[in-house]
């Protein structure tokens, strides 16, 4: 037994890191990014998205995976301060700050409609019906 535990130990080391790993990972997952307020991941999720458009644009690599890099260490921040909050006695459960029903804006219908009606008519434009998306080089009248 002694012996299996001196051939095995760094593989048990690396599978309980990648057990904690995954459920670090699900956490983010089903929690919101998408708060109105912007608790929890959401303020993460929104500087992430800034940073990746950034350097997406400009086409850095190492920028987007740094800026992936720092999404995931703000999310471990957002957990080890729901973990002080809970134990400073600030909250109830340590993950109160990141498990939550997201409050975001209702748009009314009547406001929306018109904005999507357009979107389905847009998308079904069709290019054979006439020169919208004919990008091709015409003549001018003027250069005759």
């Amino acid at each position: 037994m002694v012996n299996k535990i001196k051939e095995y130990w760094f593989s048990g080391l690396i599978g309980i890191f990648m057990f904690l790993f995954i459920i670090f990972i699900t956490i983010v997952a089903i929690a919101p990014h998408n708060d109105e307020k912007e608790r929890g991941f959401s303020k993460c999720t929104y500087e992430m998205s800034y940073e990746l458009n950034v350097y997406g644009s400009q086409k850095k690599i190492w920028g987007i995976v740094g800026a992936i890099f720092n999404s995931y260490v703000c999310y471990i921040n957002v957990m080890r301060d729901g973990f002080h909050n809970f134990i400073d006695g600030k909250q109830s459960t340590p993950w109160e700050n990141y498990l939550f029903t997201p409050y975001t804006m209702e748009i009314d219908k009547e406001l929306s409609e018109p904005l999507s009606e357009d979107l389905i008519k847009a998308s079904k434009l069709n290019d054979s019906d006439g020169d919208v998306f004919d990008f091709s080089q015409k003549e001018n009248d003027d250069d005759k």
